[in-house]
């Protein structure tokens, strides 16, 4: 199977590496520093879960004809990237191919369709913490690593079983789901209302925390992502909110999300993934006629976050 990782940040690289370790057949889409450093020294990965080691791809480079069609695509870039990426993908995909974006956001695939040729579209998610040290190092410190991926209509194509084999072969737990649609608003249910939280609160876990309201904001926040999945046919399991409530209580008080990060250190809100993560969730609200005021708040707030 012939796999290709679009995008090598500290998703990408962490799951990029990890199939060059296990001998896949595996590319790197990548440009400039980092294509650089990985052509010079390889790619160096130091992992919790994995170990530490240094691999190199079958291939890698930064123009899609290079590579030809391929099998897998998985995609692991940031979301404001994602109209981009997909014009970069269309040469190396034909109608077997098999697209799984690793993305923050929720349900990518919606997104991806208008912007690709026929192929199959999955959706996916990945439970890591795992960041660049620099370009051609990415350095893994938490989570499971664990895949979840599927069409989100169920019908899921041979070529995902035979993904999920070669991703537990190299060390990362996989599993091909019939309800990926649950998995991914569970998912963006966590990083969105995190985010919507710093953004809106505009500081880490500790701050949100300090608030006299906090139980009560954080609660309202994670309600609107569950009642607007309930609007688009998927059923949150009833402790999903005491539970998320007794994970926020559980964050150490420096934790913020990429987004925030991103903003703080003074990133234009159009180079980062607020309309991804923020404005996405009041569009989707407004479209089945679901209130997302915390979110929304956080979303007009998040323009005007600077360092």
């Amino acid at each position: 199977m012939k796999i290709l990782i679009f995008g090598m940040g500290g998703i990408g690289s962490f799951v990029g590496g990890a199939l060059a370790k296990a001998g896949a057949d595996v590319y790197f889409y990548v440009r400039g520093k980092k294509l650089e450093a990985i052509k010079k020294e390889g790619l160096h990965v130091t992992s919790e879960i994995l170990g530490d080691f240094t691999v190199r791809p079958r291939g890698m480079g930064q123009e899609g004809k290079i590579f030809g069609k391929m099998d897998v695509i998985i995609l692991a870039c940031k979301g404001n990237g994602l109209a981009q990426a997909c014009r970069d993908m269309a040469p190396m995909i034909d109608k077997e191919t098999v697209v799984l974006p690793l993305l923050n956001g929720v349900l990518v695939s919606d997104l991806m369709a208008p912007l690709l040729p026929p192929c199959h579209i999955a959706d996916g998610t990945i439970r890591v913490f795992s960041h660049m040290e620099e370009p051609g190092h990415v350095v893994q410190t938490a989570g499971s690593g664990k895949i979840v991926m599927g069409m989100k209509e169920g019908k899921n194509p041979p070529a995902l079983f035979e993904l999920e084999g070669i991703l537990r072969n190299a060390g990362i737990p996989a599993e091909v789901t019939d309800d990926i649609r649950l998995d991914s608003w569970e998912k963006y249910a966590l990083m969105g209302t995190n985010s919507a939280l710093f953004c809106r609160c505009d500081g880490p876990a500790g701050k949100v925390r300090k608030l006299e309201n906090y139980r009560e904001l954080a609660g309202a926040a994670v309600g609107e992502v569950i009642a607007a999945a309930k609007a688009y046919g998927v059923t949150f399991p009833e402790n999903y909110k005491k539970d998320y409530l007794a994970l926020f209580d559980s964050l150490p008080e420096d934790t913020i999300t990429s987004l925030y990060r991103d903003l703080k250190d003074g990133k234009k809100v159009e180079d980062t993934e607020t309309e991804m993560i923020l404005g996405r969730m009041v569009e989707m609200g407004k479209k089945k006629g679901v209130e997302t005021p915390c979110f929304k708040e956080a979303w007009e707030r998040a323009r005007g976050i600077r360092r």
